[in-house]
């Protein structure tokens, strides 16, 4: 969740030069005009996203704040705050943040006055600070967060923070897989390199055993190839709560990123001769490149349209036991990979080349190699045991 400096619970003390309260639609809603020198940091956990200085609005407002801060009440809508409880005495408003509240919309505004605050006088600089009185729930907080926010469109993973939804997702990673997700934006991430949640989402997606064809579901053929051309269709089906059943794949989220990057790491080794000249396939063995998760060596870079048909086969290896909710593996999915992939790759060469004539979008688009990649890894599974399962909350 977006957090700044001060995070909730908390009290902030305000001193202002004027000040106005109304009651809208049983609503208390109070207008504070606050000298720049005098602006103190305001929490920002009910934002939906952190503010950055290379975002335009940013630098616009601090050139104002620097040529022309007489002017910045004229050319800023403030600051919007949503807090448990006001109280104003003289000249001094007390704002009680409870836990999730506090800028609703304005984080930029704020950081370009803390910013120019540190830097130079701005005691000529006012900001107008709309406060709205009012305890809210987490998704309503979040709905309005978003809709409150008018420098740009607010990106869905960043509500889908506000509301909560990737709680269960985060609850089974491990902090060093989770330290790289951009849950919402403008999340510091490592070395500025981070995997988005919609694409974690599509990730999971390709394991949806309930879905798709599985050896739960043997009887479907249905393939994930939208988590390839349509992770945005994935994801909002997702938020959406269309694809309750992704949240007994939740578990398996850390084998799945391994399996990924060992993927990403070894897959030019032991495969058929010509795979890894194909011009798709980028030669990387003098860039120092590595997997954004683990920094496992690359030397070959595999694109997303392979990738991703070569990752959905092993969900011929996922079990779950139906009786005690427990969901895993029938073999650990790399030595699972590493078995098959011979195959796998002599099958999706020869079909990318004869069937779709090089047009690797065609490839990724059709759920029939899907369903042929799938298919080899079926028949090559171990299912005599279960090299690891989990508990499923559900």
């Amino acid at each position: 969740m977006p957090e700044g400096n001060r995070k909730t619970p908390t009290t902030v003390c305000l001193e202002f030069v004027e000040d106005s309260h109304a009651l809208v639609d049983g609503l208390p809603m109070h207008t504070f005009y606050v000298a720049a020198d005098k602006f103190l940091e305001l929490p920002l956990d009910a934002n939906v996203r952190l503010p950055s200085d290379k975002s335009i609005p940013y630098k616009e407002m601090m050139k104002t704040l620097k040529e022309a801060p007489e002017k910045f009440l004229l050319q800023n809508s403030g600051i919007s705050v949503i807090a448990g409880k006001v109280k104003t005495v003289k000249n001094v408003a007390e704002l009680i943040f409870p836990p999730d509240t506090g800028i609703v919309n304005g984080g930029h505004t704020q950081k370009a006055l803390l910013d120019s605050k540190a830097a130079r006088d701005v005691s000529r600089a006012k900001v107008k600070i709309e406060v709205l009185e009012k305890e809210f729930g987490t998704a309503e907080l979040a709905e309005i967060a978003a809709s409150r926010n008018t420098a740009s469109n607010v990106k869905p993973y960043s509500t889908a923070e506000k509301k909560g939804l990737f709680v269960p997702i985060k609850d089974e990673m491990e902090p060093k897989f989770e330290k790289h997700i951009i849950w919402y934006e403008n999340r510091e991430v490592p070395n500025g390199l981070g995997f988005s949640a919609i694409d974690l989402i599509a990730l999971l997606n390709l394991f949806s055993v309930f879905e798709f064809q599985s050896s739960v579901k043997p009887e479907i053929s249905a393939q994930p190839n939208k988590s390839a051309t349509s992770k945005s269709a994935v994801f909002a089906d997702w938020e959406k709560g269309d694809k309750d059943d992704l949240k007994y794949v939740y578990p398996l989220v850390n084998d799945i990123i391994n399996l990924m990057e060992h993927i990403e790491s070894t897959f030019d080794k032991e495969i058929p001769r010509g795979f890894t000249i194909l011009s798709v396939i980028r030669n990387v063995i003098d860039l120092n490149k590595s997997t954004l998760f683990s920094g496992r060596k690359i030397r070959f870079e595999l694109p997303k349209q392979f990738m991703y048909p070569i990752l959905a086969a092993f969900r011929a290896d996922v079990c779950y036991d139906t009786k005690n909710k427990k969901i895993g593996w029938f073999e650990k999915p790399e030595v699972a990979f590493d078995k098959c992939k011979y195959k796998l790759f002599d099958d999706l060469g020869r079909t990318y080349k004869s069937t779709y004539h090089n047009e690797i979008n065609r490839a990724s688009k059709d759920a029939n190699l899907w369903r042929i990649l799938y298919l080899n890894v079926n028949d090559g599974i171990n299912r005599t045991g279960n090299w690891q399962t989990y508990g499923v909350n559900s």
